[in-house]
């Protein structure tokens, strides 16, 4: 006769019983944070006025379509990830911005900007960068302010009027997508084949023949026409 098997739960001692605790414990806590950050939404400050009453808590502010007279107390926010400032009738870019070091995302588009800060470089963690509709803008000067930048991936350009692309546009070795839809351009510069690092071109409603820029082989770089 066989001697009887004890159900499997019974042959765990309380040390078995508590080793599988601690692992299930372990599991927790390594994945409850993650599932909390994902569903905490950072807000999104709409003012100038409701953001200075907390500027250590401001991680995002939308200042977009309202008409800034002044722009010092911006340098407040120490901790700003994204600034909007999209049409708001700025004629130059704030020096406050520059102090900004923790600012990844920049939008200055739509408004009278001809020149870049010359330590516009000091925003040493902008990895994007929002330029377009700006048609008094001096490219070939700002495109070498923006070749100093160590950390912009992202070029925002389009609907510039853009008609030829200053032969300096190949000193933008970090930039990986670069946006210059709605100009007026009729060819990819041979500079572009410079940009080791760029991934994707985004040329669209501008007077270029496709075929011709399939010719000049871009390699693996993906272009939008």
């Amino acid at each position: 006769m066989e001697p009887k098997k004890e159900p499997f739960l019974q042959r765990f001692t309380v040390y078995d019983y508590l080793q599988l605790l601690i692992i299930m414990v372990c599991i927790l806590l390594a994945v409850l944070p993650h599932k909390a950050d994902a569903q905490v939404a950072v807000k999104e400050y709409t003012t100038l006025e409701e953001a200075l009453k907390e500027p250590e808590k401001v991680f995002r502010l939308n200042l977009q379509n309202q008409h800034l007279d002044h722009l010092e107390e911006i340098a407040k926010f120490k901790n700003l990830q994204y600034l909007n400032l999209r049409n708001t009738h700025l004629s130059s870019v704030p020096q406050e911005i520059t102090t900004l070091q923790n600012l990844k995302v920049l939008d200055i588009g739509d408004n009278e900007i001809a020149l870049l800060p010359k330590n516009f470089d000091a925003l040493k963690n902008l990895t994007e960068l929002y330029l377009d509709k700006e048609k008094n803008l001096q490219l070939e000067e700002d495109l070498e302010i923006l070749s100093r930048m160590k950390s912009l991936k992202i070029l925002h350009l389009e609907n510039n009027g853009i008609s030829i692309l200053p032969k300096n546009i190949g000193k933008l070795q970090k930039i990986e997508a670069l946006y210059l839809g709605d100009n007026k351009l009729q060819t990819i510069p041979a500079e572009i084949k410079e940009l080791k690092k760029l991934k994707f071109l985004d040329v669209h409603h501008n007077p270029i023949i496709p075929t011709d820029v399939i010719k000049r082989n871009y390699g693996g770089l993906k272009i939008n026409f």
